[in-house]
């Protein structure tokens, strides 16, 4: 499914996408400046913001910085502060740097559709996207995750990124 028709057809990725569209510059992607969490409040509780941090070797790693409290319940703990390679098991946790190093690499929203597995926990399907976020309007440093609960049993619900994605 293309990312634009992921955002469309959900009413909280649409509003996040809008809002960040008003907020960037022409022709650039906004940044974590630019975002007043007053004038989002309502999506705070499925929002999750990570750092993009670039090593001295040249290679990125992730950070938590915030976790919404819907989405902590929703993976059944709070990542804030973790780095998302020593916070989350493989192979879940190699095609979520994929996907994120995908969101920095082309600068463009990252859909991705599947089932969140926890040990002692019913399987929970979820949708989100990553949009880029770059405090200098170019280079990204940060991704703004927002993410919905599907219904269990809800069609396409797989492990893995909504296929077709931009």
């Amino acid at each position: 499914m293309p990312v634009a028709r992921v955002i469309n057809s959900n009413p909280r990725f649409r509003r996040l996408a809008e809002y960040l569209a008003a907020k960037a510059s022409p022709g650039k992607l906004p940044g974590r400046q630019h975002i007043d969490p007053a004038e989002i409040a309502d999506l705070a509780p499925y929002i999750t913001l990570i750092d993009v941090v670039q090593t001295e070797q040249g290679s990125r790693r992730y950070r938590v910085r915030l976790m919404g409290t819907e989405v902590a319940e929703l993976i059944g703990s709070d990542l804030t502060g973790k780095y998302i390679d020593d916070a989350i098991p493989s192979p879940v946790r190699d095609k979520l740097l994929r996907e994120y190093g995908e969101a920095v690499r082309t600068k463009l929203p990252q859909p991705r559709r599947a089932k969140m597995t926890a040990p002692g926990r019913e399987h929970v399907n979820y949708e989100r996207v990553a949009f880029p976020l770059a405090s200098d309007g170019e280079n990204v440093d940060m991704l703004i995750l927002i993410f919905e609960r599907r219904p269990a049993g809800s069609a396409g619900s797989h492990e893995g990124k909504v296929k077709g994605a931009a």
